[in-house]
């Protein structure tokens, strides 16, 4: 796998490739499944959920 880094420029004009309405009919089931066979999403455990604390905001 390799990193790509595009400017800001860059970015602003990317095409948007995703299908809103497929997502949008999604199941919580669906979704969770997609996450877990994706290689690139980092899913916690519930082991690793006990670990995060509430960030305070000043």
């Amino acid at each position: 796998m390799s990193i790509k880094k595009y400017t800001q420029e860059e970015v602003k004009d990317l095409k948007d490739l995703t299908d809103y309405e497929r997502q949008k009919k999604m199941t919580e089931e669906e979704i969770e499944e997609g996450a877990k066979t994706d290689p690139d999403a980092l899913t916690p455990t519930e082991e690793d959920l006990k670990k995060f604390r509430k960030v305070k905001r000043k």
